[in-house]
């Protein structure tokens, strides 16, 4: 009976001694709980300052690519005003160009006018029109002819008269 009573006792005081290793297993799990609380809470920081960083670089990303394409617009803008402009400097020239040849031309059209009595002789008759509306005038040794769009004498051969 000894012998039970001392198994009995070493069983008990097994027994009391995991009793009590457990329960001073157990405050350090209890102080585990809070570093991890405080391990998730830094951990939670972390993850809202990435989620911040990331934020704000998707934000600068989407303002670059707005500028770009505000940068694109206004250049294709720029390109049409001065294809606008180059057509409009184009068309003014044509109009100048124009409006100077019609000069040239109402001023070669006096001259002209002016040019022709010039080569006639004071000594030589008028004798009337041909079929074109040409004058035909009488030169001092008997020889016809008309003043042609140059200026010069053109005779009329004998053949024609």
């Amino acid at each position: 009976m000894k012998s039970i009573k001392t198994i009995w006792a070493v069983v008990i005081l097994f027994i009391f001694t995991n009793a009590i290793n457990a329960e001073s297993l157990n405050l350090p799990l209890q102080a585990k709980p809070k570093k991890e609380k405080k391990e998730a809470k830094k951990a939670e920081k972390k993850e809202d300052k990435k989620e911040k960083k990331d934020t704000k670089k998707a934000e600068k990303k989407e303002d670059k690519k707005e500028k770009k394409e505000e940068k694109k617009e206004t250049k294709t803008n720029k390109k049409t005003e001065k294809k606008e402009n180059k057509a409009e400097k184009k068309s003014e020239k044509k109009e100048v160009k124009e409006t100077k040849k019609t000069e040239k031309k109402e001023v070669k059209k006096e001259t002209k006018k002016v040019s022709n009595p010039t080569n006639k002789d004071k000594d030589d008759k008028t004798v009337g029109k041909d079929d074109k509306g040409r004058t035909i005038y009488e030169g001092p040794r008997g020889g016809r002819y008309y003043i042609n769009s140059n200026g010069n004498k053109t005779y009329i051969s004998e053949d024609k008269k």
